[in-house]
């Protein structure tokens, strides 16, 4: 599986982050143990030296790198993988309804925590809510981290979920 230039050219314009590069490999997913090496090792290329923010996240199968200019988090989970049961633990009421689906709600949280590390992070992601959920297509919507200010964070955030067979993905960006 790799996201199409499409794709990511359509990420870049919904997160207003023209810069943002997303490379995907499978020998990057969690069943391979040198994939935290491999991760490391492309990130330090891709990078060359330069001051940028990236985030990386795997899952069995799968890895996922974004790099950007501006605060980026990214996830990636087997959507299937995802319970409604832990989601309601770490999540609102409110949220977990307002939600397009468990897997969607917790790859929006875990991007936002890891784009908030220059910020004030937060200790867990049930600290974190996401709303203002907005359907682009059947496989896309986007959303907002809602609170923050709560982690002195920039007010102005984008953020999108992808799914694709088998898997939900989401980035998150401060681009500002």
């Amino acid at each position: 599986m790799t996201l199409s230039q499409s794709v990511i050219e359509s990420l870049q314009k919904s997160l207003r982050c023209p810069d943002l590069q997303v490379f995907m490999k499978p020998e990057w997913g969690s069943h391979n143990p040198q994939h935290r090496t491999l991760i490391r090792e492309e990130i330090k290329f891709l990078m060359q030296g330069r001051c940028l923010y990236s985030s990386i996240s795997h899952c069995h199968g799968m890895g996922l790198v974004a790099i950007s200019s501006f605060p980026v988090g990214v996830d990636i989970e087997i959507t299937d993988r995802v319970q409604d049961r832990v989601m309601a633990r770490v999540s609102s009421q409110e949220e977990f309804q307002a939600a397009p689906s468990s897997a969607s709600l917790w790859c929006a949280k875990e991007a936002c925590f890891k784009a908030l590390r220059p910020f004030q992070q937060p200790s867990v992601i049930s600290q974190i809510t996401v709303g203002a959920w907005e359907k682009i297509d059947s496989q896309t919507e986007t959303y907002r981290l809602s609170n923050s200010s709560d982690f002195a964070a920039p007010s102005e955030n984008r953020g999108v979920v992808l799914r694709v067979p088998e898997h939900t993905i989401s980035f998150f960006v401060f681009p500002s």
